[in-house]
């Protein structure tokens, strides 16, 4: 390096790896990983922790070998919500009742039988398991920036990879404790030759001695079995994995920005077509359109039932507009924050009237149709939507400006939503809007109704004193094909199938 005149100090040499710091040159040291792409711990587990471990496992084990939702599928998590604050230090208070939430949705595995609700249940469980252990030190779930949730993800996924090696490390502790164990391991090995010999000629001179080695053992099986208790186990290590990383300071995402006139210019843009479709909505339900309407063939009850998906589409691809904007856009000036402010608002105002038009054309749909679970649910999400806007547009108006609340909030709107359509039954709901649909139609579509789960079998049955003779037959042909009693295993057990079987015995 003597050839190069350090111009000052901190200056880098043309290589790049060298410093001048004033009197020599000096290496340049890497720059260190950030905590969430390390795999780094902070403590180890003890023995305790991997029994524990292995018990999660066993009950995984049984729950999965069931091949359904049931009282093990519970059990597994709220086992995994216990060993997490006990054996995961979740000594924070928002952690533990992250758990505690997580547990709450696990016992819907035993209550409820649709698979509309056991899968966003299970999506549930699993997202607040995880957020309770990335929170285990340092974070919470109201401020949590894009940028900072999709480092904990990627945390996670590191973390989970590693679930193995971290629940090994006690065995591996262990090993100088048990050298002392080495010569008894060394003489069982010399005599288990010896003792499959001898046993091998005794058992061909005796058979009743013989018959103590006719095990029944299914290799397929045994080692399914294998394969459920290592997954569970792996599962439940990298969870206490997840607990015992690095804590993850705040992340505020990239520093580039987009300039503020682009900015402006694209929500311009937006409110302009959405202006344009309120516009259109106006004229469509003024009649004023029903030439248009004619001329393309649609009648105006089409019109009316159509397009309700793609409005819903319209309003989730202009929520992630918004937050992306809003975060990437350039507005340090107060001008710029201000017609942002004004473009934002009026972009919210206007995708929650077409969440109205969206609402409205499922309702009349269904009116026309009739109720199914996809359109059921399509009106909850379109409701969820219109809550998120709400939030959105708090957020962007300075409510609790010092927090990144908007996921947050978010998330916990989603799980409120979910957690009271678990306590409401949505199958007994379309159930019911079906029947009553019925004494006016004079129609049920009995064939539909026959997909739905054990949730809606005890409603079907009690619905038939309002309908009419033949669709009352329709009706008690759907709700009794299925079984009229029930004695599952233990890992399977659910109420809902429960009290489906016991409607039938008693109303069949």
């Amino acid at each position: 390096m003597a050839d190069v005149t350090p111009a000052h100090v901190g200056q880098l040499s043309p290589d790049g790896r060298w410093r001048w710091d004033g009197t020599a040159w000096l290496p340049v040291a890497a720059a260190p990983l950030p905590a969430w792409a390390t795999s780094k711990v902070r403590w180890k587990p003890t023995s305790a922790a991997v029994a524990a471990v292995l018990v999660a496992g066993l009950i995984a084990d049984q729950a999965l070998r069931s091949g359904r939702f049931g009282l093990a599928a519970s059990l597994v998590f709220m086992v995994a919500a216990v060993v997490a604050i006990a054996a995961g230090r979740l000594r924070r208070g928002q952690s533990r009742l992250l758990a505690g939430a997580a547990v709450l949705f696990a016992l819907w595995f035993t209550l409820r039988a649709s698979p509309w609700l056991l899968w966003p249940d299970l999506a549930a469980v699993l997202i607040l398991l995880g957020l309770a252990a990335s929170f285990a030190v340092r974070g919470s779930i109201f401020d949590l920036g894009t940028a900072e949730l999709a480092a904990r993800l990627f945390q996670a996924v590191v973390q989970l990879g590693a679930g193995a090696g971290f629940a090994a490390r006690p065995l591996i502790d262990a090993r100088g404790r048990m050298s002392s164990a080495a010569p008894f391991l060394r003489g069982a090995l010399i005599a288990l030759p010896i003792a499959a010999l001898l046993a091998g000629l005794l058992a061909s001179a005796d058979p009743v001695f013989a018959s103590f080695f006719n095990l029944n053992i299914d290799v397929g099986t045994l080692l399914l079995d294998v394969f459920f208790i290592a997954a569970g186990s792996w599962s439940m290590a990298g969870l206490l994995r997840i607990a015992a990383s690095e804590p993850l300071e705040r992340i505020d995402g990239a520093r580039w920005r987009l300039g503020a006139t682009e900015t402006l210019v694209v929500l311009a843009v937006l409110d302009a077509v959405f202006v344009a479709f309120a516009a259109a909505q106006v004229l469509a339900a003024t009649g004023a359109a029903a030439q248009t309407l004619r001329s393309a063939g649609v009648t105006y009850a089409d019109y009316a039932r159509s397009g309700f998906f793609q409005l819903l589409w319209v309003a989730g691809i202009t929520l992630g507009l918004l937050v992306l904007f809003s975060r990437i856009g350039n507005l340090a000036e107060r001008k710029a924050r201000l017609a942002f402010l004004t473009l934002a608002l009026c972009a919210i105002a206007l995708t929650l009237m077409i969440d109205v038009v969206a609402f409205r054309r499922l309702s009349l749909y269904e009116e026309a149709y009739g109720f199914t679970m996809l359109r059921l649910y399509s009106q909850v999400f379109a409701v969820w939507v219109a809550i998120v806007f709400a939030l959105l547009a708090a957020d962007f108006m300075g409510v609790w400006p010092r927090r990144r609340w908007f996921l947050g909030a978010s998330l916990v709107a989603a799980l409120l939503v979910l957690l009271g359509l678990n306590f409401a039954n949505p199958e007994a709901m379309v159930v019911a809007f079906n029947t009553s649909h019925a004494q006016t139609a004079h129609k049920i579509d009995s064939q539909y109704l026959a997909e739905l789960s054990s949730d809606a079998t005890p409603a079907l049955l009690d619905s038939r004193a309002g309908l009419e003779p033949a669709l009352r037959a329709q009706v008690t042909g759907t709700a009794c094909s299925g079984e009229r009693s029930y004695n599952p295993t233990w890992a399977a057990f659910n109420l809902a199938d429960l009290w489906a079987a016991d409607a039938r015995h008693n109303a069949c």
